[in-house]
């Protein structure tokens, strides 16, 4: 979801340094009208949650929602940032309306009175309304924040039955330069299970099931008449669930804050959770000596028996329980916490359809239990047969109740906070589209585009359309041969005829055919013969296969099915199908087979993105396409928390084929490998694409005859020593990459405009081993974080020598601002013949918001040739 960014107003005195350590401050006029000026906080979240506690159209915050905010200024070097004078100040999110109505107005952050602050690492006081933090002295400042829920105003209720222990934490924003805005990109860290009620039916309470009889209990996911009965289990059976039940919830810890050290959640102790006196509205003031503990500093056994597990509370109608979604013991710190399947909860309701169930006083006697392994899918499948993962900021939502007096319990279907708030609890179990594959928009394209060819005599170039998740999915199976579960035993046989001998025909004028059943005779000893619907009820999967005119007959379509890879590449005309992706998918961590996935089933066709993103990709094999050949990938935006890399291998047909040509790439994501293409066999180009995370490589791992422009490699984790943009290069590439060049006679070559974070991956080169040795107009170019940031130009003036500078100015010298560089460097690729017919249709973008802490991003539109932006004219 995207939201609209809501403005937090910081007020400082702003004196600040341009983005180099050189003495001289060199600031554009745009910088020198923002000194003095207010600074803003330009917040979002980034899992926002709508809620009915938040008059925002946004649904972003809550009113009340609070945020302490850290800053921590650079050492005289720029490079080194200086904990020990962190300070912080706590804001809340004050709403505005329009007088005598809930329509809101705006919302501010303002300083909260009575909360804590800090002016010296580890002492603090009580803040007033008017503390604001300030930036000044001309210094390098990053900030960042951890903020607490106010959700349905359960902060400001301040009592235990309240308490909503929802954190959210931000990454640390660097600002080097005179801003207008700082972005503080706000991501849930806790694990929430909640509980939502069916219609017609209230909640009393809940909690986990920690009594081995209530595992000997009949699961009651049932009709109310087999509540009181007991399974078969014998109790050593009971015992020895709860047993595993338990070794998993001792080791649940309820969040009570963050630790702003090192920003992991904390926990606290029964005593201060049940302590009569224990203010949960300030619960950040308790220290490590009131009952706070850390993570890692306490025994199992002492977190066992002394330290609060989470439990359900109240909140906005329904049931959440909130939890660290890690082992915080000091024998198992970070280690991954799963419910076991047979984990079961007891439930108390209200049913206000039936009131005989409620008895006199208006709630239930009696409780009801369901366990995980009841809870199913559609189709009857168990959703958590493994059981169910704690993972920091995922929400698991079940819908609980009587319908119809059959107690039921339906998962939702998705982990994202954004969604499930929005209260749609019909639980559609998108997880079906893993299983259920829709053909309608392969065979749609099929059929239109050989009505085109018949009807108005044009080539037959069938374009396919991908609008959703199950789609996408059953474009992996045609790819890989597993879309049919049938591909044999079937032989075309006569065309279908009427009672009075006409053929038979479809919605599209084809004749329509008898199939038969290879080894199988009907009663009468025939061949057994059966209709195309028939077959596909079996498994078979048809599609209308369309002839070319030949001399001896006419183009026609005739009736076909599918027996083996569709590689989306028509070997009779030569041509190379399109498969557009229409809108943005999120695939809810499904795992997932990639496209391509074996060296003989290779994707052969032109998959276009349109500048749609794939968000929570869980590739299995860690690549959304495996194999490819003479393909091509354009345009598309991956956003995920697994690793995922583009392309595993790509190689050329024959002597007139290619490798791959990639183009428009956004990568927001760690790649085990090399996170654009592990190896490209054949001409191949890779022109507009950046990847930000880490990385076990280069942006491409080996190639032998490559064109690479205008890319960016963000990542940590490369090895010292190799290669950031290319790891090796074959025999055909050394000549394009390394051609002598002298400043006289510069030549546009195959190796221009690419970036890469020398700060994230020290002492790396542009490709493998190779010591970088570049002009400086070339811009291949391993920079300073800032200088890959940066959104102006910084030139040196046009009588500097760009060889009589040392090696630090060097480094600070970027000449054009990179997007400005490799938007060139597209729009270049753009004109020449491939990039025609394969076109980048992004182009990148600089914060809007800052000069110096984010790095460019991948946007739709094609940039257009700016010759001023041409980096071998430039003068430095």
């Amino acid at each position: 979801m995207n939201i609209k960014h809501t403005i937090y107003y910081l007020f400082a005195a702003i004196a600040l340094t341009a983005c180099t350590a050189d003495d001289d401050i060199v600031l554009s006029d745009e910088q020198q009208e923002l000194i003095g000026q207010a600074v803003h906080f330009d917040a979002s979240m980034a899992e926002p949650f709508t809620t009915r506690a938040t008059y925002r159209h946004d649904g972003s915050f809550n009113e009340g929602d609070q945020m302490r905010i850290f800053r921590q200024y650079a050492d005289a070097t720029g490079s080194v940032f200086l904990t020990d004078g962190e300070i912080f100040r706590t804001y809340y999110q004050k709403v505005n309306y329009a007088a005598g109505t809930s329509v809101s107005l705006n919302a501010d952050w303002l300083p909260m009175a009575g909360k804590l602050k800090s002016d010296v690492l580890g002492k603090t006081a009580e803040q007033t309304a008017a503390d604001s933090l300030t930036w000044e002295n001309g210094k390098i400042v990053r900030f960042r924040a951890w903020g607490r829920s106010n959700l349905a105003g359960a902060l400001s209720a301040g009592t235990k039955g309240s308490y909503y222990p929802d954190y959210t934490i931000s990454d640390w924003v660097t600002v080097s330069g005179p801003t207008k805005s700082i972005p503080l990109t706000m991501r849930h860290i806790t694990c929430r299970i909640g509980l939502t009620c069916k219609a017609g039916n209230e909640f009393g309470s809940a909690t986990i099931c920690t009594n081995w009889e209530d595992y000997k209990r009949q699961d009651n996911a049932d009709t109310n008449e087999h509540d009181a009965l007991e399974t078969n289990k014998t109790d050593e059976q009971a015992k020895d669930e709860l047993a595993q039940v338990m070794a998993v919830y001792e080791k649940m810890c309820m969040p009570a804050g963050v630790d702003d050290e090192t920003f992991l959640l904390t926990t606290m102790t029964q005593a201060l959770y049940n302590g009569a006196d224990t203010d949960f509205k300030n619960i950040e003031k308790y220290t490590e000596a009131d009952g706070i503990v850390k993570i890692g500093t306490k025994s199992a056994e002492y977190i066992a028996s002394n330290i609060q597990h989470p439990v359900f509370n109240n909140n906005d109608g329904r049931l959440y329980m909130m939890s660290i979604p890690i082992d915080i013991s000091s024998t198992g710190a970070g280690k991954e916490l799963v419910l076991p399947a047979c984990t079961r909860f007891k439930v108390w309701l209200y049913d206000v359809n039936n009131g005989d169930k409620a008895g006199t006083s208006g709630t239930e006697g009696s409780y009801h239990i369901f366990a995980l392994s009841d809870i199913k899918d559609s189709k009857g499948d168990a959703v958590f047969p493994n059981g169910l993962t704690l993972k920091a900021g995922y929400s698991y939502l079940f819908s609980v109740g009587y319908h119809y007096d059959k107690l039921t319990i339906t998962p939702a279907d998705h982990f994202s906070w954004t969604e499930q708030d929005l209260g749609e609890d019909d639980a559609k179990d998108e997880a079906q589209a893993k299983e259920k594959l829709d053909f309608s928009w392969w065979t749609k394209a099929y059929r239109d585009a050989a009505k085109r060819a018949l009807l108005e005599n044009k080539d037959f170039l069938p374009e396919f359309s991908i609008a959703n998740q199950k789609q996408f999915i059953t474009f992996i199976h045609l790819v890989n041969g597993t879309a049919a579960s049938r591909m044999s035993g079937l032989t075309r046989g006569e065309v279908r005829k009427d009672a009075n001998g006409q053929d038979i025909k479809d919605e599209d004028g084809f004749e329509t055919y008898w199939w038969i059943l290879d080894n199988e005779t009907d009663g009468s000893g025939n061949p057994k013969q059966i209709t195309m619907e028939e077959a596909e009820e079996m498994g078979y999967v048809f599609y209308p296969h369309f002839y070319p005119t030949v001399s001896t007959q006419q183009a026609h379509v005739i009736e076909d099915y599918i027996t083996g890879p569709m590689d989306f590449y028509d070997t009779d005309f030569g041509n190379r199908y399109v498969v557009n992706l229409t809108s943005d998918l999120d695939f809810y961590d499904w795992e997932l087979p990639s496209i391509g996935k074996a060296s003989k089933k290779p994707f052969r066709g032109n998959f276009k993105g349109n500048g749609h993103t794939l968000t929570n990709l869980n590739m299995k094999s860690g690549y959304l396409f495996d194999q490819v050949m003479d393909g091509a990938i354009t345009n598309l935006k991956i956003e995920s928390t697994h690793n995922v890399s583009l392309l595993n291998s790509a190689t050329a047909s024959g002597t007139t084929g290619w490798g791959c040509y990639i183009a428009g790439i956004s990568m927001m994501c760690n790649s085990t490998t090399n996170s654009i293409a592990t190896s490209l066999s054949g001409t191949s180009y890779v022109v507009g694409c950046i990847h930000v995370g880490n990385a076990g490589g280069a942006l491409v791992g080996s190639a032998n005859n490559l064109t690479m422009l205008g890319c960016m490699q963000a990542a940590a984790g490369i090895a010292s020593g190799t290669g950031a943009l290319l790891g090796a290069y074959g025999t055909g590439a050394k000549s394009n990459f390394f051609a002598p060049q002298s400043k006289s006679n510069l030549t546009w070559g195959a190796f221009m405009c690419n970036y890469y974070d020398v700060e994230k991956s020290p002492e790396t080169n542009a490709v493998g081993n190779i010591t970088d040795d570049y002009l400086p107009q070339q811009y291949i170019r391993g920079s300073k974080s800032h200088i890959l940031k940066a959104k102006n130009d910084y030139l040196i003036g046009a009588n500097a020598d760009y060889d009589q500078l040392s090696a630090n100015m060097k480094k600070e010298m970027y000449g054009l601002a990179p997007w400005k560089a490799m938007n060139y460097a597209i729009a270049k690729y753009n004109e020449s013949k491939i990039g025609k017919e394969y076109p980048c249709q992004m182009k990148y973008k600089a914060s809007e918001v800052g000069y110096s802490h984010l790095y460019p991003t991948l946007i739709n539109g094609a940039p257009a040739m700016d010759d001023s932006a041409n980096p071998l004219v430039q003068n430095n």
